[in-house]
């Protein structure tokens, strides 16, 4: 047979249609749909594979969306919360035990589920979490992630060294991307707040020598804070009802101490004084001058939980005039009209001694005293507090108490 060399390279040389296509456009779009596939590919596959590591922070739960759940229960923690079992990092033996990483704390909360919520503050998220086994936590993601990880890590082995029990345990921390985490113990009755104001029985379970006991254990835990930490004081700073966690027995913890410290600080942040989150009827009269919150501020925010305890109302609260009154001007009208029986919460079972609730009336007074020096240290408040029977068999209280109550007002006039 004869092959016509020419005439095939003639053929060949002629341009070939694909369904009236070029064919090099065919082959050309071919191509760049399947670099583009492959690339999609590739990059799916990156982010399924470093989507845990390189996990941005979720939205936080708002205030708003708690009220989606059932506080009683949330608080008490009563309802049936899903969590994890942490499994440990190979890694765990050469860490410290107080340092976990963001994958065990995922891991206790169960992702930070909204479930596990149990309190959402002013400067963090609480979750409900499980540890160690069955080791049950309260897990505070901070609001703030300013603090760099020399100072958290500072501040955070600061407060590990503290021991007491009318303070909150720390338990460790974590600090990992955006996440700055604290770990406490878990503290089995809600807050004070809660049992003050957001109890609906008609009689609170607070009798007045729980409430006595609670005002006790909250004054020897800041005078732990202020007296007995080294190398310096811990000033609290955000004493409030909230800040006062109960344990299944009533005895109060104090919680949040050195939270400022932890959060970090804002150089940036050059806007005028103005009061901390939350602080509203709590911040001595000296604050919005000075800016310093120490011992001093901490004694004043003590004597307005006193009269919260003893009254059962909020520091501050809005009339029918939808004016806010203040519970230290109410008081105080309330002491200087004699009107005592209208002074103690009408949710409490009985009515305590009237030497009693004069005496407690007399120490609130002296810690919320203007002239800052004149208030005494929480090491003094806790002499005055514990020989209550001595106190009321051999004092006669009205007159101190209406003693101190005119001076105060005099001061307040100069």
């Amino acid at each position: 047979m004869y092959f016509n060399f020419s005439t095939i390279i003639q053929r060949l040389s002629k341009p070939i249609s694909f369904f009236g296509i070029k064919l090099w456009i065919v082959i050309l779009t071919c191509i760049v749909l399947f670099v583009l596939v492959s690339s999609l590919c590739i990059i799916k596959t990156r982010q399924r594979r470093r989507r845990k590591a390189r996990k941005a922070l979720k939205p936080l739960v708002t205030k708003e969306s708690l009220l989606t759940h059932n506080r009683w229960e949330i608080e008490m923690g009563m309802r049936s919360i899903p969590a994890k079992q942490v499994k440990f990092s190979t890694s765990r033996a050469t860490r410290p035990s107080y340092q976990f990483t963001l994958t065990e704390i995922e891991a206790a909360t169960n992702d930070f589920a909204e479930e596990n919520v149990v309190a959402c503050g002013d400067y963090a998220i609480i979750y409900h979490g499980i540890m160690f086994g069955n080791t049950r936590v309260a897990i505070k993601r901070l609001l703030s992630s300013r603090a760099k990880a020399k100072e958290f890590t500072g501040e955070v082995e600061v407060l590990l060294g503290l021991r007491h029990k009318n303070l909150v345990k720390l338990i460790g921390y974590c600090f990992e991307g955006y996440y700055r985490i604290i770990v406490d113990e878990y503290v089995d009755n809600g807050n004070l707040e809660h049992w003050l104001h957001g109890c609906i029985s008609d009689v609170s379970p607070l009798t007045w020598n729980i409430r006595m006991n609670i005002v006790l254990g909250i004054a020897k835990g800041l005078a732990y804070l202020h007296e007995d930490t080294e190398p310096a004081a811990i000033i609290h700073q955000h004493l409030k009802s909230s800040s006062i966690l109960l344990d299944k027995h009533w005895n109060p913890k104090i919680s949040d101490f050195g939270i400022t410290n932890l959060l970090g600080s804002d150089e940036s942040s050059n806007y005028p004084i103005t009061s901390p989150p939350g602080m509203s009827g709590y911040l001595a009269p000296e604050y919005l001058s000075t800016g310093i919150l120490d011992d001093k501020s901490d004694v004043y925010s003590f004597g307005i939980l006193i009269m919260e305890i003893v009254s059962g109302k909020p520091p501050t609260e809005c009339t029918t005039t939808e004016i806010e009154e203040y519970l230290i001007d109410w008081m105080k009208s309330m002491v200087a009209s004699q009107q005592y029986d209208q002074i103690v919460d009408p949710k409490l079972p009985e009515m305590p001694c009237m030497k009693e609730l004069k005496i407690i009336l007399l120490i609130a007074l002296r810690c919320v005293d203007p002239n800052v020096n004149s208030r005494p240290k929480m090491g003094q408040v806790i002499h005055m507090l514990q020989p209550r029977d001595l106190l009321l068999s051999d004092v006669n209280v009205t007159p101190l108490l209406h003693h101190n109550f005119k001076s105060i007002n005099k001061k307040e006039c100069v």
